[in-house]
Protein backbone atom coordinates (compact mmCIF):
# COMPACT_ATOMS: atom_id res chain seq x y z
CA UNK A 1 0.00 0.00 0.00
CA UNK A 2 1.44 3.39 -1.46
CA UNK A 3 1.97 6.06 1.62
CA UNK A 4 1.80 10.03 0.63
CA UNK A 5 2.73 13.20 1.96
CA UNK A 6 0.83 16.49 1.96
CA UNK A 7 2.07 19.38 3.74
CA UNK A 8 -0.41 22.44 4.37
CA UNK A 9 0.16 25.54 6.20
CA UNK A 10 -2.40 26.31 8.31
CA UNK A 11 -3.36 28.47 11.61
CA UNK A 12 -5.03 26.39 14.40
CA UNK A 13 -7.20 28.01 16.08
CA UNK A 14 -7.91 27.88 19.83
CA UNK A 15 -10.31 25.44 20.10
CA UNK A 16 -11.48 25.87 23.79
CA UNK A 17 -11.91 28.51 26.27
CA UNK A 18 -8.83 29.27 28.14
CA UNK A 19 -9.29 28.98 32.37
CA UNK A 20 -10.21 31.79 34.48
CA UNK A 21 -7.56 34.32 35.01
CA UNK A 22 -5.70 33.20 32.11
CA UNK A 23 -5.50 35.65 28.98
CA UNK A 24 -7.06 34.27 25.71
CA UNK A 25 -3.59 33.21 23.26
CA UNK A 26 -3.68 34.40 19.47
CA UNK A 27 -3.92 31.65 17.00
CA UNK A 28 -0.31 30.44 15.95
CA UNK A 29 0.38 29.21 12.26
CA UNK A 30 1.51 26.19 12.03
CA UNK A 31 2.74 23.83 9.10
CA UNK A 32 1.37 20.29 9.41
CA UNK A 33 3.07 17.81 6.99
CA UNK A 34 0.17 14.56 6.63
CA UNK A 35 1.41 11.45 5.98
CA UNK A 36 -0.84 8.94 5.15
CA UNK A 37 0.67 5.50 6.81
CA UNK A 38 -1.44 2.51 5.22
CA UNK A 39 -3.03 1.15 8.49
CA UNK A 40 -6.07 1.23 9.22
CA UNK A 41 -5.31 1.00 13.22
CA UNK A 42 -2.44 1.40 15.84
CA UNK A 43 -1.86 -0.15 18.86
CA UNK A 44 1.78 1.34 19.92
CA UNK A 45 3.85 4.86 18.85
CA UNK A 46 7.44 5.23 19.44
CA UNK A 47 9.20 8.42 21.03
CA UNK A 48 9.38 10.46 17.42
CA UNK A 49 6.59 8.77 15.49
CA UNK A 50 9.38 6.88 13.28
CA UNK A 51 7.90 3.38 13.83
CA UNK A 52 4.40 2.60 15.07
CA UNK A 53 2.32 -1.01 15.59
CA UNK A 54 -0.77 -1.45 14.00
CA UNK A 55 -3.24 -3.40 11.45
CA UNK A 56 -3.89 -2.74 7.81
CA UNK A 57 -7.58 -3.92 8.27
CA UNK A 58 -9.53 -2.31 12.10
CA UNK A 59 -8.54 -5.08 14.24
CA UNK A 60 -6.70 -7.14 11.77
CA UNK A 61 -2.82 -8.76 12.36
CA UNK A 62 -0.94 -6.14 13.81
CA UNK A 63 2.58 -5.23 12.68
CA UNK A 64 5.82 -2.81 13.32
CA UNK A 65 6.12 -0.43 10.29
CA UNK A 66 8.95 2.21 9.51
CA UNK A 67 7.04 5.34 8.68
CA UNK A 68 10.49 6.63 7.55
CA UNK A 69 10.80 4.43 4.30
CA UNK A 70 7.17 3.56 4.29
CA UNK A 71 7.67 -0.47 4.89
CA UNK A 72 6.47 -2.96 7.12
CA UNK A 73 9.48 -3.91 9.69
CA UNK A 74 7.86 -7.14 10.89
CA UNK A 75 4.18 -8.96 11.32
CA UNK A 76 3.37 -9.75 14.42
CA UNK A 77 1.44 -12.82 15.25
CA UNK A 78 -2.51 -12.86 14.18
CA UNK A 79 -3.50 -13.12 17.82
CA UNK A 80 -0.82 -10.74 19.35
CA UNK A 81 -2.35 -8.29 21.60
CA UNK A 82 -1.38 -4.94 23.74
CA UNK A 83 1.55 -4.69 22.08
CA UNK A 84 3.98 -1.60 23.26
CA UNK A 85 7.08 -0.23 21.87
CA UNK A 86 10.46 1.10 23.35
CA UNK A 87 11.25 4.67 22.11
CA UNK A 88 13.34 4.19 19.55
CA UNK A 89 11.21 1.48 18.33
CA UNK A 90 13.52 -1.43 18.41
CA UNK A 91 11.70 -3.65 21.05
CA UNK A 92 7.78 -4.67 20.57
CA UNK A 93 6.30 -6.23 23.19
CA UNK A 94 3.24 -8.11 22.95
CA UNK A 95 0.88 -10.97 25.08
CA UNK A 96 0.19 -14.25 23.10
CA UNK A 97 -2.60 -16.57 24.45
CA UNK A 98 -1.70 -20.24 25.88
CA UNK A 99 -5.03 -22.61 26.09
CA UNK A 100 -8.00 -20.89 26.92
CA UNK A 101 -9.64 -18.45 29.51
CA UNK A 102 -7.26 -16.39 29.74
CA UNK A 103 -3.69 -17.41 30.14
CA UNK A 104 -1.15 -15.50 28.38
CA UNK A 105 2.66 -14.80 27.55
CA UNK A 106 4.65 -12.29 27.20
CA UNK A 107 6.81 -11.55 23.69
CA UNK A 108 9.62 -9.59 22.98
CA UNK A 109 10.51 -8.84 19.18
CA UNK A 110 13.99 -7.02 18.65
CA UNK A 111 13.76 -5.31 15.65
CA UNK A 112 17.72 -4.88 15.16
CA UNK A 113 18.03 -8.39 15.72
CA UNK A 114 15.04 -9.74 13.97
CA UNK A 115 14.27 -12.57 16.89
CA UNK A 116 11.54 -13.29 18.95
CA UNK A 117 11.61 -14.42 23.04
CA UNK A 118 9.66 -15.72 25.48
CA UNK A 119 9.97 -13.25 28.60
CA UNK A 120 7.70 -14.76 30.65
CA UNK A 121 10.70 -16.32 32.72
CA UNK A 122 11.86 -16.29 36.51
CA UNK A 123 15.09 -15.12 37.31
CA UNK A 124 16.64 -18.72 36.91
CA UNK A 125 15.40 -18.61 33.45
CA UNK A 126 12.67 -21.27 33.95
CA UNK A 127 9.57 -20.59 32.47
CA UNK A 128 6.61 -19.03 34.95
CA UNK A 129 3.88 -21.05 35.23
CA UNK A 130 0.62 -21.31 37.58
CA UNK A 131 0.84 -23.16 40.20
CA UNK A 132 -2.66 -24.43 40.40
CA UNK A 133 -4.69 -25.66 37.67
CA UNK A 134 -7.70 -23.81 36.01
CA UNK A 135 -11.33 -25.01 36.92
CA UNK A 136 -12.74 -22.89 34.27
CA UNK A 137 -16.15 -24.82 32.96
CA UNK A 138 -18.75 -22.72 30.09
CA UNK A 139 -21.10 -22.91 33.71
CA UNK A 140 -18.53 -21.13 35.45
CA UNK A 141 -16.83 -18.82 33.44
CA UNK A 142 -19.65 -17.88 30.67
CA UNK A 143 -19.56 -14.28 31.81
CA UNK A 144 -16.05 -13.56 32.71
CA UNK A 145 -13.06 -15.40 32.84
CA UNK A 146 -13.45 -15.06 36.78
CA UNK A 147 -9.92 -15.06 38.83
CA UNK A 148 -10.79 -17.85 40.87
CA UNK A 149 -11.49 -20.41 38.92
CA UNK A 150 -8.28 -19.37 35.94
CA UNK A 151 -4.99 -18.56 35.65
CA UNK A 152 -4.59 -15.31 34.12
CA UNK A 153 -2.12 -12.48 32.65
CA UNK A 154 -2.04 -9.44 31.72
CA UNK A 155 0.09 -6.52 30.28
CA UNK A 156 3.58 -6.83 29.02
CA UNK A 157 4.26 -3.50 28.75
CA UNK A 158 7.83 -2.35 28.09
CA UNK A 159 9.32 0.52 29.11
CA UNK A 160 10.62 3.68 27.07
CA UNK A 161 14.47 2.94 27.33
CA UNK A 162 13.46 -0.90 26.55
CA UNK A 163 15.18 -2.40 29.93
CA UNK A 164 11.89 -3.64 31.88
CA UNK A 165 8.48 -5.07 30.95
CA UNK A 166 5.63 -5.29 33.86
CA UNK A 167 2.20 -6.95 34.07
CA UNK A 168 -0.13 -8.62 36.07
CA UNK A 169 -1.12 -12.22 36.74
CA UNK A 170 -2.64 -14.68 39.52
CA UNK A 171 -0.39 -17.64 38.80
CA UNK A 172 0.63 -17.56 42.46
CA UNK A 173 -3.08 -18.32 43.84
CA UNK A 174 -6.50 -18.04 42.73
CA UNK A 175 -7.33 -14.22 43.24
CA UNK A 176 -4.42 -13.27 43.98
CA UNK A 177 -3.19 -10.35 41.46
CA UNK A 178 0.81 -10.28 41.52
CA UNK A 179 2.33 -7.38 39.60
CA UNK A 180 5.88 -8.44 38.22
CA UNK A 181 8.80 -6.82 36.99
CA UNK A 182 11.05 -7.86 34.45
CA UNK A 183 14.84 -7.16 34.27
CA UNK A 184 15.42 -7.75 30.51
CA UNK A 185 19.19 -6.87 31.01
CA UNK A 186 19.87 -9.07 33.83
CA UNK A 187 17.05 -11.36 33.65
CA UNK A 188 15.59 -10.87 36.91
CA UNK A 189 12.16 -10.87 37.74
CA UNK A 190 10.61 -9.25 40.89
CA UNK A 191 7.19 -9.90 41.84
CA UNK A 192 5.52 -7.49 43.99
CA UNK A 193 2.83 -9.62 45.72
CA UNK A 194 -0.93 -8.94 46.24
CA UNK A 195 -0.13 -5.31 44.65
CA UNK A 196 -3.22 -5.82 42.46
CA UNK A 197 -5.52 -7.46 44.73
CA UNK A 198 -8.22 -6.72 47.34
CA UNK A 199 -10.88 -9.08 49.15
CA UNK A 200 -13.73 -9.50 46.82
CA UNK A 201 -17.25 -11.06 48.35
CA UNK A 202 -18.62 -14.70 46.92
CA UNK A 203 -19.92 -13.97 43.63
CA UNK A 204 -18.09 -10.91 42.35
CA UNK A 205 -15.58 -11.01 39.90
CA UNK A 206 -12.78 -8.39 39.15
CA UNK A 207 -10.71 -8.12 36.20
CA UNK A 208 -6.59 -7.97 35.41
CA UNK A 209 -5.37 -4.90 34.79
CA UNK A 210 -1.92 -4.19 32.79
CA UNK A 211 0.28 -2.37 34.61
CA UNK A 212 3.26 0.24 33.07
CA UNK A 213 6.66 0.98 33.95
CA UNK A 214 8.91 4.33 34.57
CA UNK A 215 12.13 4.15 32.54
CA UNK A 216 14.23 3.39 35.61
CA UNK A 217 11.29 1.13 36.72
CA UNK A 218 10.74 3.11 40.15
CA UNK A 219 7.30 3.50 39.40
CA UNK A 220 4.75 1.38 38.44
CA UNK A 221 1.44 1.87 37.53
CA UNK A 222 -1.61 -0.31 38.30
CA UNK A 223 -4.66 1.14 36.65
CA UNK A 224 -7.01 0.41 38.55
CA UNK A 225 -10.07 -2.49 39.60
CA UNK A 226 -13.58 -3.09 37.85
CA UNK A 227 -15.39 -5.12 39.78
CA UNK A 228 -18.47 -6.95 38.29
CA UNK A 229 -21.67 -7.00 40.24
CA UNK A 230 -25.35 -8.32 39.35
CA UNK A 231 -26.36 -4.46 39.42
CA UNK A 232 -23.11 -3.19 36.98
CA UNK A 233 -19.74 -2.40 37.15
CA UNK A 234 -18.37 -0.39 40.03
CA UNK A 235 -14.83 0.71 39.58
CA UNK A 236 -12.24 1.45 42.49
CA UNK A 237 -8.81 3.44 43.02
CA UNK A 238 -5.39 2.28 41.10
CA UNK A 239 -2.14 2.05 42.83
CA UNK A 240 1.15 2.94 42.42
CA UNK A 241 4.44 1.10 43.76
CA UNK A 242 7.19 3.99 44.48
CA UNK A 243 10.51 3.02 44.56
CA UNK A 244 9.81 -0.84 44.77
CA UNK A 245 8.86 -0.78 47.99
CA UNK A 246 5.61 1.11 48.88
CA UNK A 247 2.57 0.48 47.42
CA UNK A 248 0.05 3.48 47.49
CA UNK A 249 -3.44 3.89 46.58
CA UNK A 250 -3.54 6.99 44.20
CA UNK A 251 -7.75 7.36 44.48
CA UNK A 252 -8.28 7.32 40.58
CA UNK A 253 -8.21 5.07 37.93
CA UNK A 254 -4.48 5.53 36.50
CA UNK A 255 -4.39 6.28 32.48
CA UNK A 256 -0.33 6.64 31.71
CA UNK A 257 2.69 8.49 33.35
CA UNK A 258 5.10 10.47 32.16
CA UNK A 259 8.49 9.12 31.10
CA UNK A 260 10.30 9.27 34.66
CA UNK A 261 7.86 8.19 36.22
CA UNK A 262 7.00 11.44 38.38
CA UNK A 263 3.48 12.31 37.20
CA UNK A 264 0.36 10.48 36.41
CA UNK A 265 -2.76 11.29 34.86
CA UNK A 266 -6.03 9.68 36.73
CA UNK A 267 -9.34 9.31 35.67
CA UNK A 268 -12.33 10.30 38.25
CA UNK A 269 -12.00 12.26 41.30
CA UNK A 270 -8.93 11.55 43.32
CA UNK A 271 -11.16 11.00 46.47
CA UNK A 272 -12.52 7.46 45.66
CA UNK A 273 -14.68 4.89 44.17
CA UNK A 274 -18.11 5.75 41.68
CA UNK A 275 -20.47 3.90 39.86
CA UNK A 276 -19.29 3.23 35.56
CA UNK A 277 -16.59 5.47 34.27
CA UNK A 278 -14.95 7.87 35.44
CA UNK A 279 -14.81 11.06 33.45
CA UNK A 280 -12.66 14.22 35.26
CA UNK A 281 -8.62 14.50 34.66
CA UNK A 282 -6.04 15.24 37.34
CA UNK A 283 -2.33 15.19 36.98
CA UNK A 284 -1.33 13.41 39.77
CA UNK A 285 3.00 14.36 41.17
CA UNK A 286 3.77 10.91 42.86
CA UNK A 287 6.69 13.05 44.25
CA UNK A 288 4.90 16.25 46.02
CA UNK A 289 1.41 13.39 46.32
CA UNK A 290 -0.83 16.59 44.89
CA UNK A 291 -2.91 16.53 42.05
CA UNK A 292 -3.90 19.55 39.68
CA UNK A 293 -6.94 19.54 37.80
CA UNK A 294 -7.01 18.99 33.99
CA UNK A 295 -6.88 22.59 32.07
CA UNK A 296 -9.62 22.71 30.69
CA UNK A 297 -11.84 20.93 32.66
CA UNK A 298 -13.54 19.03 29.46
CA UNK A 299 -10.66 17.52 29.13
CA UNK A 300 -10.60 14.09 28.71
CA UNK A 301 -7.70 11.31 28.06
CA UNK A 302 -7.53 7.93 26.44
CA UNK A 303 -4.50 5.50 26.91
CA UNK A 304 -1.66 7.05 24.13
CA UNK A 305 -3.22 9.94 23.50
CA UNK A 306 -0.20 12.47 25.48
CA UNK A 307 3.34 12.96 24.66
CA UNK A 308 5.40 10.83 27.28
CA UNK A 309 6.33 14.14 29.25
CA UNK A 310 2.88 14.83 29.73
CA UNK A 311 2.86 18.39 27.84
CA UNK A 312 0.95 17.82 24.91
CA UNK A 313 -2.35 15.94 24.30
CA UNK A 314 -4.89 14.91 21.45
CA UNK A 315 -8.10 14.66 22.65
CA UNK A 316 -11.56 16.05 22.11
CA UNK A 317 -14.67 16.50 24.92
CA UNK A 318 -17.10 14.35 23.24
CA UNK A 319 -17.92 12.70 19.80
CA UNK A 320 -19.65 15.86 18.40
CA UNK A 321 -16.59 18.34 19.46
CA UNK A 322 -13.26 18.96 16.87
CA UNK A 323 -9.95 16.92 17.43
CA UNK A 324 -7.50 18.96 19.03
CA UNK A 325 -4.09 19.26 20.50
CA UNK A 326 -3.37 20.92 23.48
CA UNK A 327 -0.28 22.43 25.06
CA UNK A 328 -0.63 22.18 28.88
CA UNK A 329 2.74 24.63 29.16
CA UNK A 330 1.43 27.25 26.84
CA UNK A 331 -2.20 26.68 27.99
CA UNK A 332 -3.30 26.50 24.14
CA UNK A 333 -5.66 24.47 22.27
CA UNK A 334 -5.29 23.98 18.41
CA UNK A 335 -7.81 23.28 15.89
CA UNK A 336 -6.27 19.43 14.18
CA UNK A 337 -9.99 18.72 12.84
CA UNK A 338 -10.20 21.86 10.93
CA UNK A 339 -6.26 21.60 9.62
CA UNK A 340 -7.12 18.36 8.57
CA UNK A 341 -10.53 19.35 6.45
CA UNK A 342 -8.78 21.81 5.06
CA UNK A 343 -5.84 19.53 3.74
CA UNK A 344 -9.22 17.36 2.46
CA UNK A 345 -9.25 14.64 5.45
CA UNK A 346 -12.44 13.24 7.03
CA UNK A 347 -11.52 12.74 10.18
CA UNK A 348 -12.78 9.86 12.03
CA UNK A 349 -15.70 11.07 14.92
CA UNK A 350 -14.29 8.34 17.43
CA UNK A 351 -10.55 9.89 17.28
CA UNK A 352 -10.20 11.30 20.23
CA UNK A 353 -13.01 10.52 22.13
CA UNK A 354 -13.70 9.67 25.63
CA UNK A 355 -13.08 5.87 25.62
CA UNK A 356 -12.97 3.11 27.98
CA UNK A 357 -10.34 4.26 30.90
CA UNK A 358 -11.24 1.56 33.51
CA UNK A 359 -10.33 -0.96 31.00
CA UNK A 360 -7.13 0.76 29.91
CA UNK A 361 -7.49 0.15 26.07
CA UNK A 362 -5.09 2.78 24.02
CA UNK A 363 -7.39 4.52 21.52
CA UNK A 364 -7.18 2.97 18.44
CA UNK A 365 -7.93 6.08 16.35
CA UNK A 366 -6.07 8.77 17.68
CA UNK A 367 -2.51 8.66 19.25
CA UNK A 368 0.66 11.13 20.51
CA UNK A 369 4.13 10.36 18.84
CA UNK A 370 6.33 10.57 22.80
CA UNK A 371 7.87 14.06 21.76
CA UNK A 372 4.38 15.34 21.49
CA UNK A 373 5.28 16.40 17.92
CA UNK A 374 3.50 13.83 15.81
CA UNK A 375 -0.61 13.09 16.24
CA UNK A 376 -1.99 9.60 14.68
CA UNK A 377 -5.52 10.31 13.52
CA UNK A 378 -7.82 8.01 11.85
CA UNK A 379 -9.36 9.72 9.04
CA UNK A 380 -11.27 8.87 5.48
CA UNK A 381 -7.94 7.90 4.53
CA UNK A 382 -6.70 5.43 7.21
CA UNK A 383 -4.65 6.40 10.13
CA UNK A 384 -2.38 9.61 8.97
CA UNK A 385 0.97 10.68 10.80
CA UNK A 386 0.42 14.54 11.29
CA UNK A 387 3.60 16.27 12.21
CA UNK A 388 3.07 19.68 13.60
CA UNK A 389 5.44 22.49 14.17
CA UNK A 390 3.66 25.23 17.03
Amino acid sequence: MNASTTRVAVALAIAVTPAVGVAPAAAVPVTITVHETGLESLNAVSRTGRYVVGSEVLYGRPQLRDLATGTRVALLPQKASRPSLSDNGRYVAYTLPVGEWGRQKVMLFDRRKATTTNVTRRSDGALLKPTWRSRCTLALCEEDQKLRYSPQLAGGQISGNGRYVVFSANFRKPGKIDVYLKDLRTGKLTVFKGAGRVHLAEGDTEQLQAPSVSEDARTILIPGRLESYESGNTWQPGRAVFDRTRLVDIGGVGNTMTRDGRTITINGSFSGADEGTPIGVVWYDVATATSIPADPPTMRLNLGTSSRDGRYVVWKASMADPLQIRDRTAAVSYDLQAALTAAGYAVNPSAGAPGSFVWGYPDTAAAMSGDGLVAFVDTSAGIVAVTWTP
